[in-house]
């Protein structure tokens, strides 16, 4: 038998042939495929680490805000008992003064008059750092801030003492529809719904549909009526303190 030459050479052409198919149209589509999807994991998980930082970002700087606030409050209030304490002393000065001539002392026998135009005096102080501090606020509100609020309110219910998770459950019991009115600042999504829903379920001990409402007066949080029970987490109740406290506006 005589080796061929043509055969041999015709041979190896074709599985030369044959393995530059298989490389252009089998194994390097593959590996592309390959390395895009390696490509898109690897941009997924940094999108992912991205959102994660992003989000623990964003709840320090809430949480540090919240904080700033409470501190800027807490300055506010003692500004104000120092302001009414230096206006009551200087009222009462000016009376001591007034005191020494005759017209004083005829102003002394009305001195219901002299009562109301001080704490008139008081009341407006009052007023207006109310408003000062509520402009201030509002400012500062936002869907975020009411969202952080609600999350307290339900750290506080899972910590409410004995009596106050009796007194919940009583006007729970008490309310024919079984229905928590909830009020909002702004507008709650449905997993913010649904957790308020389950903190009242868990202290009232048993399930109450909620029928929420919007109020932008309460600036920032919510409040929640059960019945006669009322559940304040908001910035408008928070400044019920400004008020004098027979409740006069």
């Amino acid at each position: 038998m005589q080796f061929d030459w043509t055969t041999f050479v015709l041979e190896v052409l074709n599985f030369l042939v044959l393995l530059w198919i298989l490389k252009r149209f089998l194994y390097q589509p593959v590996l592309d495929v390959l390395d895009a999807r390696q490509a898109r994991i690897k941009a997924e998980m940094a999108q992912a680490e991205k959102l994660q930082d992003d989000a623990a970002a964003l709840g320090k700087q809430y949480a540090e805000r919240l904080a700033q606030w409470a501190q800027e409050r807490e300055q506010l209030r003692q500004q104000l008992q120092q302001d009414l304490a230096q206006q009551r002393a200087s009222g009462m000065e000016k009376i001591r003064q007034s005191l020494s001539d005759e017209e004083a002392k005829a102003r002394v026998r009305n001195a219901a008059t002299t009562a109301s135009h001080e704490a008139e005096l008081i009341r407006q102080a009052a007023d207006q750092a109310y408003a000062d501090v509520a402009a201030m606020l509002a400012r500062l509100a936002s869907p975020m801030l009411t969202a952080s609020i609600v999350r307290v309110l339900l750290e506080d219910l899972a910590a409410l003492p004995k009596e106050q998770r009796e007194s919940l459950r009583s006007a729970a019991e008490k309310v024919a529809a079984a229905t928590a009115e909830v009020a909002s600042a702004h507008p709650l999504d449905d997993a913010a719904q649904q957790e308020i829903a389950r903190g009242l379920a868990a202290v009232a001990g048993r399930k109450l549909p909620l029928a929420v409402s919007s109020d932008p007066a309460l600036i920032a949080g919510v409040r929640i009526a059960v019945g006669e029970c009322l559940l304040h987490a908001n910035l408008l109740d928070e400044l019920a303190f400004f008020r004098r406290p027979d409740g006069q506006s």
